[in-house]
């Protein structure tokens, strides 16, 4: 846990805030945390974070200093997008703990800051194309429910290994799709949220028209990852090599560039 002098956190938004800028992330709109505040595993975190909060504590002031603390817990999430086989977005969120503690010594006192990564492993949520198309147009109905609990909810989708998703975000991304783009989405998450647009635009427009359109001439189509490693392909580069070209390139790829 890193410790910062003074009281700099007041509510989830400062602590959002400091959470995103320890994580290096502090081009993200904050408002991209609310989605993902269910993915936190809560009640084992709340231990590892009362330990953490204790450790950093007595390491900085003693086994004498008692302490009154405001917590919260943020997830700060991460994009990557796979194009192997099954194009899906992939979404690690890794937990932050965030706390502000009044600290007392013996005759002293004093308000800290305190932010690090809490609850050991971050949760990986993985979202086929089609998937993610289908939350966007309202129309999951048609993948069946596996499994279901208080929490967590598994679609089976053809092609793909089962979907396990937080309900919860998956009714807030209902919700977010309801009034903008997936696209428009992504852009709030910053730099990573550009890299990985176009190449999410690219497949939920093929797969919004796959069915009413005809073949698109290659200066007309707009690029995806499958589209650019075939073509790589038909120039002799093996599969492995031209993934790693289009992976290499994807930072410079732009959501208004063609096959």
């Amino acid at each position: 846990m890193k410790i910062l002098s003074g009281r700099h956190v007041k509510d989830f938004t400062d602590a959002a805030e400091l959470a995103l800028l320890e994580a290096r992330a502090d081009d993200m709109n904050v408002d991209i945390i609310d989605a993902f505040v269910s993915t936190a595993d809560t009640d084992r975190i709340e231990s590892d974070a009362d330990k953490a909060i204790g450790s950093a504590i007595r390491n900085r002031y003693g086994n004498k200093a008692t302490w009154r603390v405001d917590r919260w817990l943020v997830p700060v999430p991460k994009l990557h997008y796979d194009g192997t086989d099954i194009p899906q977005l992939i979404i690690v969120a890794t937990t932050y703990l965030v706390a502000v503690a009044a600290v007392r010594t013996t005759g002293d006192s004093r308000w800290i800051t305190m932010v690090g990564v809490v609850g050991g492993k971050p949760e990986t949520l993985t979202i086929p194309m089609v998937f993610l198309n289908a939350v966007s147009e309202g129309s999951l109905a048609r993948f069946a429910v596996m499994a279901r609990d208080a929490k967590w909810i598994t679609w089976e989708v053809h092609g793909a290994k089962p979907v396990r998703l937080p309900s919860a975000f998956i009714n807030e991304l209902a919700t977010i799709f309801g009034r903008k783009s997936v696209v428009a989405w992504l852009l709030e998450f910053g730099d990573q949220g550009r890299y990985v647009a176009p190449l999410v635009m690219g497949n939920l427009f093929g797969l919004a028209f796959r069915d009413a359109t005809k073949p698109v001439p290659v200066s007309e189509q707009l690029l995806t990852v499958d589209n650019l490693v075939t073509a790589l392909e038909s120039m002799a580069y093996q599969s492995a090599e031209a993934r790693e070209m289009v992976q290499f390139a994807s930072s410079h790829l732009n959501a208004n560039m063609t096959l």
